[in-house]
């Protein structure tokens, strides 16, 4: 039965090239020598092992030293090479507080909680739209209560301390919807600027960044990964942006690059 010299798969008699990688595929498999490569806990050496399966270096495999009681990451001589590139890419993400954790960290951040000024104006408009009418039926209500025109019982000793008490709380209201509607106004101008930013940031991209260019002497030719491509692509982009377009807000430039990534490299 042929076997595919990379991927290990086992074909069945008259298939010539692996279906999976497009390798030519071999009567016998050679026995590959595999040394360790690096050494850690059992959680870290199975997730480095998932990360270089996943970018294409299939020789690796885990191990138990029992006499220095760590586990082993072991790769072929064949692949130790990209194995290495692959490795330091995947403890700078797991490690350093900066450069490509830090960025996915808050790049994952801003996607699930960044909201251009739009949106801010308008959930402080609908705020201050909730606070006026609950702090005016409120007052109005105190008012009518104070003046003897509304009647309850249980508060005809207490009525006046009552009154002044929540009095004092629906004037907070009214004052607090106040503000969110003049905060929303402040945003909406706001939003204005970053609707015409968006549209001359992506006129320019349009006409400055494509693909091919981004790529350009960008990656090894062991950097086959999906995730390092996106890190070492969005990277140049937002560089070329902010040399374009200085003092932008870190958040905005984020969101604005993983949206325009999707246009160039979905």
């Amino acid at each position: 039965m042929p076997w595919c010299p990379k991927c290990k798969n086992e074909y069945v008699a008259g298939v010539t090239v692996c279906a999976d990688c497009g390798e030519e595929l071999v009567e016998t498999l050679e026995k590959k020598t595999h040394n360790p490569l690096i050494f850690g806990g059992q959680e870290q050496m199975e997730r480095l092992k998932e990360f270089l399966v996943y970018n294409g270096i299939h020789s690796a495999e885990t191990s138990y030293d029992t006499a220095d009681d760590v586990y082993e990451l072991l790769v072929s001589d064949e692949e130790r090479k990209q194995a290495a590139a692959a490795v330091n890419v995947f403890l700078k993400q797991e490690q350093e507080p900066s450069e490509e954790t830090e960025d996915k960290t808050e790049r994952t951040v801003s996607r699930g909680a960044y909201q251009n000024s739009a949106q801010m104006a308008e959930e402080n408009r609908s705020s201050g739209y909730m606070l006026l009418v609950i702090g005016g039926i409120g007052l109005l209500a105190v008012i009518l209560l104070s003046a003897g025109v509304i009647s309850l019982p249980f508060l005809s000793a207490n009525r006046y301390m009552v009154c002044g008490v929540m009095g004092g709380l629906f004037f907070l209201f009214i004052v607090m919807g106040v503000l969110s509607m003049k905060s929303s106004r402040v945003l909406q101008r706001k939003a204005e600027t970053e609707n015409n930013l968006t549209s001359e940031m992506k006129k320019w991209c349009a006409d400055n960044l494509t693909a091919e260019m981004i790529d350009e002497d960008l990656f090894q030719k062991e950097e086959t990964g999906e995730e390092i491509r996106y890190f070492k692509r969005t990277d140049r982009m937002k560089h070329r942006i902010s040399c374009q377009f200085v003092n932008l807000d870190e958040d905005f430039l984020d969101a604005f690059v993983d949206d325009y990534y999707a246009e160039l490299f979905d």
